[in-house]
Parts: C-alpha cells; sequence; structure tokens
C-alpha cells in the first residue's frame, strides 16, 4: 500500500495499477463473502427501486376510485389499495433486512482485511533498517499503521458497497423510467453528460487536497508524537514556542487541504 509519509504534497502514486492488484489479492481468500455481500447489496436495490412504481399502482387505484364515484358506477376499491401497501411494505422490509446483510458481511471483511494489512505492516516494520527511522518520524510511521489503513477500512464497509448499490439503483431507475416515459427518460439522460463534466472538473481539483489531507495528518501525527517524547528537551532549550508555531503552520495547511477536499 502506498504511504503517504514518502511522497511529496500533491505527487500521484508510485504504482496505482500495482497497488491496486496487491488490494484485489487482499480480498481474494474473501472472495465468496464479497460476492455474496454484492449480491445481496443489488437485490437490496431492486426491491428498493420497484416499491415506488408499486405504490403508484395504489395512486392510480385511488384516481380510477374517485373517477368511478363521480361518473356513478363505482367506489375506490379500498380492498386492492391494501393489498398493494402490503406489498410495498414487504418489499422496503426485504430491502432494508438485503441491506442490513450486505453492510454485517462487509463489515466482517474489513476488519478481517484490516487486521491482516496492521499485521503485515507490523511485521514489515520489525525487519526495517534503523536508517529507516532516523529518516521518518515516529507518528508518521504510526499514521500508516493507523490513517491509512482506516481508509482501506472505510472503503470495504462503505464505499464499495455503495459502488454497486450506485449501479444497481441506475440501472433500475432507467429501466422503470423507460417503462414509465420514454420521453421524458431521454431529456434526463441528455443532462447526465453536463452533470458528468462538471463532477470531473471537481474531482481533478479534489484529488490534490485530498492527497494533501492524508500527507499532512502524518506531518502533524509525527510532530505532536516527538514533542511529547522530548518533552524535557524542548522546555530545556526554550523550544515551546517554534514547537507551536510549527504545529500551526502544519495544522492550518491540514485545514485548509480538509475542507477544499470534502
Amino acid at each position: 500500500m502506498g504511504g503517504h509519509g514518502g511522497m511529496m504534497a500533491g505527487e500521484k502514486p508510485k504504482d496505482f495499477s500495482g497497488t491496486l492488484k496487491k488490494f484485489v489479492a487482499a480480498l481474494g481468500r474473501y472472495r465468496g463473502s464479497v460476492l455474496a455481500a454484492l449480491l445481496v447489496a443489488a437485490g437490496s436495490t431492486a426491491f428498493a427501486i420497484i416499491g415506488p412504481k408499486k405504490l403508484g399502482s395504489a395512486t392510480t387505484e385511488i384516481f380510477q376510485g374517485l373517477m368511478n364515484s363521480i361518473a356513478g358506477t363505482g367506489s375506490i376499491d379500498f380492498t386492492a389499495i391494501g393489498r398493494i401497501l402490503l406489498t410495498v411494505l414487504a418489499l422496503y422490509v426485504v430491502s432494508s433486512i438485503a441491506q442490513y446483510i450486505q453492510g454485517w458481511i462487509m463489515s466482517g471483511i474489513s476488519v478481517k482485511v484490516t487486521y491482516q494489512f496492521r499485521r503485515d505492516i507490523a511485521e514489515k516494520i520489525n525487519r526495517m533498517p534503523l536508517k529507516y527511522f532516523d529518516k521518518t518520524s515516529h507518528g508518521e510511521v504510526l499514521s500508516r499503521i493507523a490513517n491509512d489503513v482506516d481508509v482501506v477500512n472505510r472503503t470495504l464497509t462503505q464505499s464499495l458497497s455503495q459502488i454497486v448499490t450506485s449501479v444497481a439503483t441506475v440501472i433500475g431507475v432507467l429501466v422503470m423510467m423507460f417503462s414509465i416515459s420514454w420521453l421524458m427518460t431521454l431529456v434526463s439522460l441528455v443532462i447526465l453528460p453536463v452533470s458528468g463534466i462538471i463532477v470531473t472538473v471537481i474531482v481533478k481539483r479534489s484529488q490534490k487536497h485530498f492527497r494533501d489531507q492524508q500527507d499532512y495528518i502524518g506531518h502533524i501525527n509525527g510532530h505532536v508524537e516527538e514533542m511529547y517524547g522530548g518533552h524535557a528537551v524542548v522546555r530545556a532549550f526554550n523550544g515551546e514556542k517554534r514547537s507551536i508555531d510549527k504545529f500551526s503552520g502544519l495544522n492550518n495547511t491540514l485545514y485548509g487541504a480538509a475542507w477544499k477536499s470534502q
């Protein structure tokens, strides 16, 4: 995994494709669980998409009943509406249960993978030569174990499932939209490329700030750890002001990168 400690602010990853392959390989032993979670997520999304269209049938039933009442040929069929509403309720309940199962599976996988990464990092640190630690602050080393692995944890727990859910939602919603009105669907699709261009511009600008954010989290952790560890020396040589000034500079840079990235 590419750490931020050895990268300059704004520098691109040294080997993104290689890192991605290693990440996928780490998930290899859990491929069955990952596939199950993805299928459950897709199923949950499908049920959630079918719900609104089914609910529309209840609205149609009420409208037709009102028209029949006005014409004197009938009334609102509350029994049919009740069946429709129970069906919609069942769809949403099943969708919620599937979403819970998917989150439970992905949480288990993320915890196992996180443990594996931290164990591998700890073993590698024990093999590193002492000169590496002379050039790298303790805080940056700890940040790689804590912050960087936490990013992987969040990606597995949230982002991966969100990608599958989003793809399934887009496909399902398109099918439903075409089944309702193909003309309105085409109008909506024309707007999508414009939105895509805007998102692309924003993402290109935000990626630099995301890298800066991770970079300066490591710098601040390193500075704080060293100042606390060498507190007596800092006090003895009247280094408090220099330490505070350096922390303020790092913290301001991190603050700027954090809000810009978000």
